[in-house]
């Protein structure tokens, strides 16, 4: 009588995964990452050949020394913004599977660049894993985000020849431990309805396309603010949401659009106000926000907060933002922050360095989840279901 071969013992691997970025801040590095992640099929704008062709002869070698520039000045000495904090909280959950006692291995993986994610899967195949759970680092899932990670994983599995069970977290903008963080972040810094301070829920923008194919991008984000205003106690007036980063003007994007917002806002804004602005879809800054909201979004509303004529009107998609055009709308937005960096640098020298300007900052950026504690208490909340974490 033969007898059966025993079960592999359980053994979970997780891949937490997001867009990712260039491998230094230089015009060659960029190159290669845009060129992977623009010729992405969730993400070109027209069919692949027509598409392939201008990328290449026209886009990349303007967009990469744009892009380039604006990376260098986030990059940090640990490297990439995302790739460190993204590589703190791999360490972070593996260290709080193992406390727990719990068989879960975690890795990161990226759409484009590295880690790359069919590296990642064949690395938890080696490890002895026997199921995969993947959660894309996107709070509302899209279908140019969650839906390129989901597409890479299925490619890398077929690779890998992997035979266990695989699940794809399909968002977690509800989830209530994520909700209560985000707006404990926005509390933390220095948020009070009372004081007459408004919030600003600021998306990254998907094409209209997506939303007409059936994805529901657009009530996530909806349903993500309502909740965290729900759990701040806000009044519907005190906050409203817009969107940013789109791509191109060839097609419709989910507006409203966070520059026009911006400049509407400040208009409206009571003296002495505050304006918050918090970025629920990343989970982690990156170029998106740390580019683009000192360098350009909050330059902007302080410009037209002290009666500066600006031109507010959403600026060309970044694929078209290039060469001249691109000169010359980042130069302005360069004038404009170095504008406001010379006038702070009058006030601290007026008020004295040491003192707290925390409460008279007109535009206050809440900054990601990022390597928190609370961020790491997320990610266990969102997986526990899936990695046998019950107590």
């Amino acid at each position: 009588m033969s007898k059966k071969k025993a079960a592999a013992p359980r053994k979970v691997g997780v891949i937490i995964a997001n867009t990712g970025t260039p491998e230094a801040p230089t015009r060659k590095a960029v190159k290669k990452y845009l060129s992977q992640f623009l010729m992405d099929p969730r993400i070109c704008p027209m069919p692949r050949p027509v598409w392939w062709t201008l990328l290449h002869t026209h886009i990349l070698g303007k967009r990469s020394r744009a892009s380039a520039e604006k990376y260098e000045k986030i990059w940090t000495e640990e490297g990439s913004p995302l790739i460190a904090i993204t590589t703190s909280l791999e360490s972070g959950l593996n260290e709080y599977y193992a406390d727990r006692g719990l068989p879960v291995m975690v890795r990161a993986g990226m759409s484009y660049g590295k880690p790359q994610i069919k590296r990642v899967v064949k690395e938890l195949k080696e490890a002895g894993c026997t199921e995969l759970v993947v959660l894309p680092m996107y709070p509302q899932s899209a279908f140019s985000t969650t839906g390129s990670v989901s597409d890479g994983v299925e490619k890398a599995v077929r690779r890998a020849r992997f035979k266990g069970d695989v699940c794809l977290i399909d968002g977690y903008g509800e989830n209530a431990t994520y909700v209560r963080a985000v707006a404990a972040s926005i509390r933390n810094a220095g948020f009070s309805e009372e004081s007459g301070d408004r919030l600003l829920f600021s998306f990254h923008s998907i094409p209209l396309k997506d939303i007409e194919a059936g994805d529901t991008y657009e009530l996530q984000t909806g349903a993500t603010s309502l909740a965290v205003a729900g759990e701040l106690g806000l009044d519907r007036r005190a906050w409203t949401i817009s969107y940013q980063s789109r791509f191109d003007k060839g097609r419709t994007w989910l507006s409203p659009f966070t520059r026009p917002t911006l400049e509407r806002l400040a208009q409206a804004a009571e003296p002495g106000s505050r304006l918050f602005m918090v970025c629920p879809n990343f989970s982690v800054d990156c170029l998106e926000t740390l580019y683009d909201v000192p360098y350009e979004l909050e330059p902007l509303y302080r410009a037209v907060l002290e009666g500066l004529e600006v031109n507010a009107a959403e600026e060309p998609g970044a694929l078209e933002n290039t060469g001249k055009a691109a000169a010359r709308c980042d130069n302005a937005h360069a004038d404009l922050a170095a504008a406001r960096r010379r006038q702070r640098a009058a006030d601290d020298f007026r008020r004295g360095a040491h003192r707290d300007r925390s409460d008279e900052e007109a535009f206050i950026y809440v900054p990601c989840l990022n390597r928190s504690k609370a961020h790491l208490k997320v990610l266990t909340a969102v997986l526990a279901p899936y990695v046998g974490d019950t107590e």
